[in-house]
């Protein structure tokens, strides 16, 4: 049986209803919050406890089964604008329909990186790739296991 849930409907956001059953993983698993106007999208509430946590951590820790993990693609992109954070992009599905954008940001004082994780539905996910004029390419693509920088953010 194909499980759906129905999200939005304040804060600027459309109601809509998700049937991708990672999307919906994450959303039952943490806790989010609507971004404002930004229909379709949403940050991690739970910060404190996800913020140190690489994109396919988080899948693991919402409890994805490994097999299903191993055959999303992850890409990673570095802006030329240095004021633009480098993300993580995991579509969830075959059409790129739903994802995790995550943006990476590096503390300049002990250089760990921080983790920002925005989970996207039809509505967002795609509009916000295109905001920021990202192509999934396999140019950009990574592995599961990509670590970021080796300690040389921004260098």
């Amino acid at each position: 049986m194909d499980e759906s849930i129905s999200i939005g409907g304040t804060k600027g956001h459309v109601e809509e209803t998700v049937n991708d059953s990672i999307f919906i993983s994450l959303y039952n698993f943490f806790s989010w919050r609507m971004i404002t106007n930004c229909t379709g999208r949403y940050t991690c509430q739970d910060h404190s406890k996800v913020s140190h946590l690489p994109p396919v951590e988080l899948l693991r820790n919402a409890g994805i089964e490994l097999a299903v993990i191993d055959r999303l693609k992850q890409y990673f992109v570095l802006f030329e604008e240095k004021r633009k954070d480098p993300i993580y992009v995991i579509p969830f599905a075959d059409d790129c329909s739903t994802g995790l954008i995550t943006y990476l940001k590096m503390n300049e004082h002990d250089g760990a990186a921080r983790y920002v994780h925005t989970l996207n539905s039809k509505s967002g996910f795609r509009r916000k790739l295109h905001a920021i004029n990202m192509v999934l390419s396999d140019d950009f693509l990574v592995d599961m296991g990509h670590k970021p920088f080796n300690g040389d953010f921004g260098k």
